[in-house]
């Protein structure tokens, strides 16, 4: 419903919160990351104090080439050492380098186990290397090595879900549900995959039980009404969308997508003007909300404004066209 995708901060959020086992009671499901800095693992490598040094100004610049510099000197003298493939896998992988990781790490398991967590990062950066294969299989290590972890589950789920593994992603989401019922991203998931398949009676009700459960919780989250009000939207059940709509906004006033699917409910409703003071909050809370300036062109030169309204599309073109873009250069 909402294109949402395992990107590199979602999955070092994800990684954070199993590895430092952050979950709170009350929380708005498993996956939120604590703020708390991964550890590069560095105090157990061995490196000279001025490579400690070195290391230490590269990593506050997040200066990768001269992180692996550092880690390339280290390793000329102990080639064979673990704790230092482990430093430059994770280092790797926090500057955004997939590749790197997976090599270093895929060493460093060579020598000896890798952690949990470790894995966990090495099979996302199997993933953003393009091996979804070897993600996967790293994934289904986890899940075995830790059966009650609703976390590994749920990753499964999302990168099962991105490649188009959409049956397994929904079965990945209701085995971590069933371990954590309070898990609401899970059922958001869950119902994503089940609106994939087709299976709409399942998502809505999928989506009324996680807009249950978030209301308990002492934090809530704003997808929880929204994906059930978005369902509501199509069905053209206005009134209790707008009620969800509203709820989603009361826990976290600059959601663009709150005030985009309710400027599509005014806009049902004739409401425009009101439409478009709606889809121009969302633009103030996330400027590259494509969605959000399509609609604000629309409804603009509906009314009338064709300067602005096409200024609008042509925002809405120029994001279209980056993403696009950026999908090939993915593919």
């Amino acid at each position: 419903m909402n294109g949402k995708t395992v990107g590199f901060a979602a999955a070092a959020a994800v990684i954070c919160s199993v590895c430092c086992h952050a979950q709170t009671a009350g929380a708005p499901g498993l996956a939120v990351a604590p703020q708390k800095q991964i550890d590069i693992g560095a105090a157990e490598a061995p490196l000279s104090d001025a490579e400690r040094t070195d290391l230490d100004k590269a990593v506050r610049k997040h200066d990768y080439p001269a992180e692996k510099a550092v880690i390339e000197r280290a390793r000329a003298e102990h080639p064979d050492s673990f704790d230092l493939l482990v430093t430059w896998g994770r280092l790797a992988y926090l500057e955004k380098q997939p590749k790197d990781a997976v090599d270093a790490l895929e060493r460093a398991d060579k020598i000896k186990a890798l952690s949990e967590p470790d894995r966990m990062t090495l099979a996302i950066a199997y993933q953003f290397s393009g091996k979804p294969a070897q993600s996967r299989a790293e994934l289904l290590k986890l899940v075995k090595l830790a059966p009650t972890n609703a976390q590994y589950l749920y990753l499964l789920g999302r990168m099962d879900r991105e490649n188009q593994r959409v049956e397994e992603a929904a079965d990945d989401f209701t085995k971590a549900i069933r371990i954590e019922p309070n898990f609401v991203r899970a059922y958001e998931e869950l119902g994503q995959a089940q609106e994939a398949l087709g299976r709409l009676d399942d998502a809505r009700k999928t989506y009324e039980t996680a807009a249950a459960i978030n209301r308990r919780l002492s934090v809530h989250w704003e997808w929880s009404p929204l994906d059930l009000g978005v369902v509501l939207l199509q069905a053209n059940e206005l009134a209790e969308a707008e009620k969800l709509f509203r709820e989603a906004l009361q826990y976290n006033p600059r959601f663009a997508w709150g005030h985009y699917y309710m400027g599509q409910l005014f806009h049902k409703q004739g409401r425009d003007g009101e439409a478009i003071g709606e889809y121009k909050a969302a633009l103030v809370d996330d400027p590259r909300l494509r969605q959000a300036w399509l609609a604000l062109g629309r409804d603009l030169k509906r009314q009338g404004d064709d300067v602005e309204g096409d200024r609008a599309l042509a925002i809405f073109k120029k994001l279209e066209d980056q993403q696009n873009a950026a999908k090939g250069l993915k593919n």
